[in-house]
């Protein structure tokens, strides 16, 4: 788990986005690991997090796959790769 400097140098753990039920179910198990991907590894900070995925689940219907958010992302890639190679968020 990835510390942050907390109140009087205490470190705290970062907080991690929790999907509701009814969002759970609209990003496969793919998509939701990128994203996750992401955030840990610092590409996205929580409001960005919020950001992208309030973004998806406005502009997509049914289940949100890794080539969905991709194109979100603004990620040219079409197959695997490293979440870190190119991301863009506005």
């Amino acid at each position: 788990m990835r510390m942050t400097e907390g109140i009087e140098g205490y470190n705290v753990p970062r907080s991690m986005r929790v999907l509701g039920p009814h969002e759970r179910s609209r990003f496969t198990a793919e998509a939701w690991g990128y994203l996750v991907g992401l955030s840990r590894s610092g590409l996205l900070d929580a409001v960005e997090l919020e950001h992208v995925i309030e973004r998806v689940l406005t502009h997509f219907d049914g289940r949100v796959a890794l080539t969905d958010l991709r194109l979100v992302l603004g990620d040219g890639s079409s197959e695997g790769g490293d979440p870190s190679s190119s991301v863009t968020t506005h």
